[in-house]
């Protein structure tokens, strides 16, 4: 009888779960995925090569594309609210705002704004720029509609510039977020004084999910909460994928042919 049940349990389990905690809702076949964010609602955006942008629902249907008119290869992209997508060009040294449907482009050229060379930007919940000026070392503040500095505060009191290797820079949640392989991850206030080191030693790779910060280590996706210090842990060890990015629940596994998207089972 006991063997029976077994093998009916096996049967009823869906054949896209695993670990009892994630569900396969879509595979997408996109091709190679070069850039790749959520906004806040969980929205997808994906770029190719050619930096063409398409913008997926959080179930994994095609809502919008956008095909630039110069092929021009996107440093980053930024979805901080699903109204706004921000795409960074560093060789361009350029930045281009769309609205929620991926149109409507503005274009800013960062030397107008008086800034030298930019390594790195985050756009900031008031629409305004953080720019890390590797010219002069420095955290800088844009305001693009009023061109002007807002802010400008020396990363040299915090970092040693000889050593510092940033591999990312982020606004979340009205902070400033540094992760310098070097030396950790450093947090930053809405002017961009230094606030306190969060963690020692900083992952290769880090996103952030409303009041958590996340990254993957051997086999799990870390979650550490920005304000309490509470730590927890998903295993993602029967996950296949290159990259990652988690939000509401959703986690985006990048792979070779596109990113497969899973819902968070809590509780199961």
């Amino acid at each position: 009888m006991t063997r029976r049940l077994t093998i009916w349990l096996l049967i009823l389990l869906p054949y896209n779960s695993f670990g009892q905690h994630w569900q396969l809702v879509k595979q997408v076949e996109y091709g190679e995925v070069d850039k790749f964010a959520l906004d806040q609602v969980g929205n997808i955006y994906v770029t190719n090569l050619q930096g063409e942008v398409a913008k997926y629902s959080s179930e994994g249907k095609l809502m919008v594309e956008y095909a630039p008119t110069q092929v021009a290869g996107i440093h980053e992209i930024t979805a901080s609210t699903q109204f706004k997508v921000s795409l960074f060009y560093k060789d361009l040294q350029e930045i281009v705002v769309l609205n929620r449907y991926l149109s409507s482009p503005i274009r800013y050229r960062l030397p107008d704004f008086r800034l030298g060379y930019v390594e790195e930007v985050a756009p900031n919940f008031q629409q305004a720029l953080w720019a890390l000026d590797i010219s002069d070392f420095a955290l800088k503040l844009v305001d693009f509609r009023e061109n002007r500095l807002l802010e400008q505060k020396s990363l040299a009191q915090v970092l040693d510039r000889n050593l510092a290797d940033i591999v990312s820079f982020h606004s979340h949640q009205n902070r400033m977020y540094v992760i310098d392989k070097s030396s950790g991850i450093h947090v930053f206030d809405n002017i961009g004084n230094y606030m306190f080191k969060l963690m020692e030693n900083a992952p290769s790779s880090t996103g952030f999910n409303k009041d958590y910060l996340y990254y993957r280590k051997d086999g799990y996706l870390n979650l550490i909460h920005l304000y309490e210090g509470e730590d927890l842990k998903l295993s993602i060890q029967e996950l296949d994928f290159t990259r990652l990015a988690y939000g509401n629940d959703r986690l985006v596994a990048i792979t070779p042919k596109g990113f497969n998207i899973y819902k968070y089972l809590s509780g199961q």
